[in-house]
């Protein structure tokens, strides 16, 4: 009986290792070459240049002096869409001239009344608060509202910025000599 166990089990160990050795896995190795993979562009030029801060430069104003139109072109010169477009303003103080006053840069740029604010031909005045609560929108205003989320430029397009300012009626001769250099920063996101 041990013998015929033994034998069995022998048997069935031959069977296995067999039935192992047929469950070979086949292969078949391939190369494929000369693949390129590149990541695209989103290149936001203004004016044709690199940069996306462009400097609003008004001098010598007097009271209900207008400056702008002031154009902007914003061309996406990448090879992706922009999804949207974020603008930003800000302001530091340069004043010109010995001033009598010296006036802040806030109270400086609450007296430079936005007139006109349009991209891609949309006026964009009615999103800007009157958060200083003079009656008007200003500088001031811009720089505390938020103007994000614009839509985007397509890759090898372009879309106009416009802005109008103008030194309010009632601007004071505590302002002469007073100013703000104003920044205007695009930035385009895929």
């Amino acid at each position: 009986m041990k013998k015929i166990l033994g034998l069995t089990v022998s048997v069935l160990l031959l069977i296995g290792m067999a039935g192992i050795g047929t469950w070979a896995f086949f292969s078949d190795v391939e190369t494929s070459t000369s693949n390129t993979l590149a990541a695209g562009t989103l290149d936001l030029k203004t004016n044709d240049t690199d940069g996306v801060s462009q400097t609003l430069l008004a001098t010598n104003m007097k009271p209900g002096d207008t400056i702008g139109p002031e154009t902007i072109s914003l061309k996406n010169a990448g090879s992706l869409a922009g999804s949207t477009l974020d603008l930003a303003f800000t302001y530091v103080e340069s004043d010109g001239s010995a001033n009598p006053v010296n006036k802040s840069a806030d109270a400086t740029a609450a007296m430079i009344e936005v007139t006109t604010l349009d991209y891609d031909g949309s006026s964009l005045l009615a999103s800007v608060m009157d958060n200083n609560v003079n009656g008007y929108r200003d500088i001031q205003d811009l720089k505390n509202t938020d103007l994000s989320g614009r839509d985007g430029i397509a890759a090898s397009a372009s879309n106009e910025f416009k802005i109008v300012i103008k030194a309010r009626n009632n601007t004071s001769s505590d302002y002469q000599g007073d100013g703000i250099i104003i920044t205007m920063t695009f930035t385009l996101h895929q």
